[in-house]
């Protein structure tokens, strides 16, 4: 390796790397991050809310199942190819695309897009303990008890803990809460259906077309909700693809899919959409239709904790708990990358828990509840970089542009990409103030205007010059880096489990408990047992599952004894010292 390239490549920072070969990751913690994440405290909220808008049941479906096809595709065709081409965060690869100064800038809004979107997720999880408390409903912005702000204190505690720890403990997290929700959101179907039935002298529910009757006419029956709006299967469709547009579309999910073995993993994220935005999505709306009738108030100022508490009982508060850590934790650990470039000298670990202070702070101002607002706001300001990005990487080498050509002219400041997203911004202020378009369809056009206006402004700006020395030399410093990634693995310890056999006896137990509480969900719609006995028992049942769980997954990761590599350490020793002299 030549002494110029390797001195230039030590010289890129930590956060600017691409993450090196032994770090990539396996398909179990894709499904545990995109299931925790996507099956989580905002689908109580969001699944409620559909009940608002006087959409019909079959409508509902359809709309969600071609949006969620549409946001698999996203992930699947935009996002994914470039993290597992690049390797690095969309906040690193911001410096090379965008320059330096618009990195900063963007991070700094998206860290803080983060952050809120973190905040109302904890907010989500404090209703829920408000309703075991006794916590009066926190109806103005600011918190009006002492033991909410402490609740969300604790439960901020848990989340900035598990975020500082990286990818790993992330995804490890919501891998032993993933297939619990997923049962949990199924109760919201087989255990509340009958008491819907009961509380609205529904007619049994025999058949398919019997189900659909009932949601047809007692949960989505087309009629506006005093406070809500009149919208249409279209609008549906365009809420569900454009729900996680600033992590698809708009590439943030770059980071964590530079961990993936291959590009198809994008397809995962297909779990997530249809368990998490389908499936979920819709059994929440039934709870939420079939709470606002035995509490006999409108949907529009339950919370969470009150719908579920009412329909599902302690195990209902306890699944918005874990859904809004599952959700907080991702987008801290994204928040923590983004200031990470901003904020360099502050190892990860610390700026995650100041970041988690951060979250908690906001999050004891109950107005982070309303998520719909955040949503809407991260989709229309954030996506359009993401665009630029994608213009970048795939369709401008194919005109004979050149990646990265900015930074190759010294510029500080990509103005192209500036300018693309400064006009993709005032078309959104346009488009909103005037009603022209719904919110909900509005990022499509904008994200394309963004695209087309880039490779405009891009072509004009010098993107097809001549930059055959600029691109050699940076070539040769990312195989230098490379080389260099390889010899610090080289050096990093393996771990092996402790004790395997009792990591899978527990494993093993924890499934058989998880079934059992599948089985009894099931025995409530078939008529074998109560509603009422189904909320006595899955309690216990649930806390079974979490401590084998828990115990498996910590034996698994935590209790670990280190795997000797005494001749690669040896070898690599030898091969400093020859450099040496």
């Amino acid at each position: 390796m030549n002494a110029e390239y390797r001195r230039k490549a030590s010289a890129v920072p930590p956060e600017d790397r691409p993450i090196s070969k032994k770090n990539i990751s396996g398909l179990g913690n894709f499904f545990g991050i995109y299931g925790g994440e996507h099956i989580a405290a905002t689908e109580f909220v969001i699944g409620a809310t559909l009940v608002t808008w006087g959409v019909k049941a079959t409508d509902i479906f359809i709309g969600l199942f071609i949006g969620n096809i549409l946001a698999t595709l996203t992930y699947a065709l935009i996002c994914a190819p470039i993290g597992t081409d690049t390797r690095v965060t969309l906040y690193s690869y911001l410096k090379k695309v965008m320059g330096p100064y618009m990195q900063k800038v963007y991070n700094f809004v998206w860290g803080l897009a983060s952050i809120a979107m973190a905040a109302s997720m904890l907010t989500v999880s404090a209703s829920a303990v408000r309703e075991i408390f006794g916590i009066r409903l926190q109806t103005q912005w600011y918190p009006t008890d002492i033991k909410f702000i402490l609740v969300v204190i604790v439960l901020g505690i848990i989340v900035t803990l598990v975020a500082a720890n990286g990818f790993e403990a992330v995804a490890k997290f919501s891998s032993v809460c993933v297939p619990w929700m997923i049962i949990i959101f199924a109760a919201g179907i087989f255990v509340v259906v009958p008491e819907l039935i009961k509380v609205t002298n529904g007619a049994p529910v025999q058949s398919f077309t019997d189900f659909m009757n009932l949601l047809n006419t007692s949960v989505w029956n087309g009629a506006v909700i005093p406070g809500g709006q009149k919208l249409g299967i279209i609008h549906v469709i365009g809420f569900a693809w454009m729900c996680n547009l600033a992590y698809h579309g708009g590439l943030n999910d770059m980071a964590l899919f530079r961990y993936a073995k291959t590009s198809k993993y994008g397809f995962i994220t297909s779990y997530g959409m249809f368990i998490g935005h389908f499936f979920a999505w819709g059994s929440a709306g039934i709870m939420g239709a079939t709470a606002s009738v035995i509490l006999n108030k409108s949907l529009l100022i339950l919370d969470s904790g009150a719908i579920t508490g009412a329909v599902l009982g302690a195990t209902g508060l306890l699944a918005v708990i874990v859904a809004g850590w599952t959700t907080a934790n991702p987008n801290i650990y994204r928040a923590s990358l983004a200031f990470e470039t901003i904020f360099n000298k502050i190892p990860l670990k610390k700026l995650t828990y100041v970041i988690g202070a951060v979250m908690t702070f906001a999050a004891c101002f109950p107005i982070t509840m309303n998520i719909m607002a955040i949503v809407n706001i991260i989709v229309l300001v954030i996506p359009a970089i993401g665009a630029v990005i994608f213009t970048e990487h795939w369709i401008l080498p194919k005109l004979g542009g050149t990646r990265y050509w900015a930074t190759f002219k010294g510029w500080k400041i990509n103005y192209a990409g500036l300018f693309a997203w400064l006009i993709s911004l005032a078309f959104v202020v346009v488009m909103t103030l005037t009603g022209v378009i719904h919110s909900y369809l509005l990022f499509l056009p904008t994200y394309l205007l963004a695209m087309v206006s880039y490779i405009i402004l891009a072509c004009s700006m010098g993107a097809r010059e001549d930059y055959t020395a600029q691109k050699e030399e940076d070539q040769k410093v990312r195989a230098a880096l490379e080389e260099l990634m390889e010899e610090e693995d080289e050096n990093i310890i393996e771990y092996v489990p402790k004790k395997p056999e009792v990591q899978k006896a527990a494993a093993l137990l924890s499934y058989a408990v998880l079934a059992a509480l599948a089985v009894v969900t099931v025995l409530v719609f078939a008529g074998g047992i109560g509603v009422e006995t189904w909320k006595t028992i899955s309690f216990p049942i649930t806390v079974c599952y979490f401590v084998l769980g828990g115990i498996a997954t910590y034996l698994k990761y935590g209790l670990t004894e280190v795997k000797e590599q005494q001749e690669v350490k040896n070898e690599t020793i030898q091969r400093i010292q020859n450099e040496a002299l």
